[in-house]
């Protein structure tokens, strides 16, 4: 008989996706991104040195290079999660320490401090995070593929022992498949057979990202930072309106990146507009987040590209602050969600 794939079935055939890759992903751009900081400032400190002699010059990117392909190098030769994870690091160092060198491979000159340079890692760093959290969604996860993940979980046992966080999750897997299935149920009983170690203590980096977490829900929960926020985008919206109209009327002569910045804002605060408009006249606030959520985004993603090309690493303040606001607008809108859901549940019980 003849079996016949389309080309989502080919691809996961071909790539099974990995269910705890956000982790390795994490400490990848972690990492690169680091690299990048620690490279730029250690050249300003020691102003600019030049490795090698005469004629020769060690460009950082080679490092990089050499990063990467250790990174390669562990990932071919050791299994388990640990083996990953330090390839995820080297790769990342690697990654970073390639990737600031991009000025001298976009302009004629070799020019290292070719001012958008900063733009571009920027767009660069954010189209990887993108790319990486949009891999989980390609289609519905398959039974093969939390199988095939489970049986990943299980390996640990043999690797690096299997902790109780690990048995939870591949349970958590084998659910998802088909309980007649004689290898998952074969899987389930191997797990029960298998010896746990206890739920580890977490270190000092875990407890501070679990600190992190606690006050940014305590803040996200309180209906006071919503509303702060809401205010903050609508001052912002107005005083680009302002901004553009005296550039209309005057018509000065501006570089790109504030033009860019310009017709980006307008844009952001189109959305602005129609998401106020929502709060004001819809039952529901649902919409008028998701217009917010989406005018974060075209901030983060097109006006703060342009506003890296004028000001350089001056805007990773106000970066902050606009990843900061699009969480907690993310955060209410999936609670809002949940409250309508609740709602709706209710009133059809009725």
């Amino acid at each position: 008989m003849q079996v016949h794939y389309n080309n989502s079935m080919f691809l996961k055939d071909i790539f099974i996706r990995n269910l705890t890759a956000e982790e390795f992903q994490e400490t990848f751009l972690i990492s690169a991104v680091v690299s990048v900081f620690v490279i730029r400032i250690f050249l300003r400190l020691t102003h600019y040195p030049h490795l090698g002699g005469g004629e020769y010059h060690i460009a950082h990117m080679l490092w990089g290079g050499f990063f990467m392909l250790a990174a390669l190098i562990v990932m071919f030769s050791f299994l388990g999660k640990r083996a990953i994870y330090t390839a995820s690091l080297l790769g990342g160092i690697g990654f970073g320490t390639f990737i600031d060198e991009l000025g001298k491979f976009i302009t004629s000159d070799n020019n290292y401090f070719f001012r958008p340079t900063v733009a571009l890692l920027y767009i660069i760093f954010v189209l990887l995070y993108i790319l990486m959290k949009f891999i989980p969604r390609i289609g519905k996860i398959s039974e093969r593929e939390y199988l095939i993940n489970a049986l990943d979980l299980i390996k640990e046992a043999a690797i690096n022992d299997f902790d109780v966080d690990e048995e939870k999750q591949a349970l958590a897997y084998l659910q998802a498949c088909d309980r007649n299935d004689p290898t998952v149920q074969t899987l389930k009983k191997l797990i029960k057979q298998l010896k746990t170690l206890p739920e580890s203590s977490p270190g000092i980096l875990t407890k501070i990202r679990l600190q992190i977490a606690k006050w940014y829900y305590k803040i996200a929960r309180s209906g006071w930072m919503m509303k702060i926020i809401i205010l903050y985008l609508f001052y912002e919206t107005l005083r680009t309106l302002v901004q553009a109209f005296l550039y209309f009327v005057t018509r000065p002569v501006l570089p790109l990146p504030e033009w860019g910045k310009l017709y980006s804002s307008l844009l952001a605060g189109a959305f602005v507009f129609i998401g106020l408009w929502s709060m004001k006249f819809s039952k529901s606030k649902l919409d008028a987040y998701r217009f917010f959520r989406i005018a974060m985004l075209v901030t983060i993603l097109l006006t703060e590209f342009f506003a890296f090309m004028r000001t350089q690493w001056l805007e990773l303040l106000p970066l902050t602050a606009n990843i900061f606001m699009f969480m907690v607008i993310s955060y209410t809108l999936r609670m809002e969600a949940r409250k309508e859901k609740t709602k709706n549940t209710l009133v059809s019980i009725k």
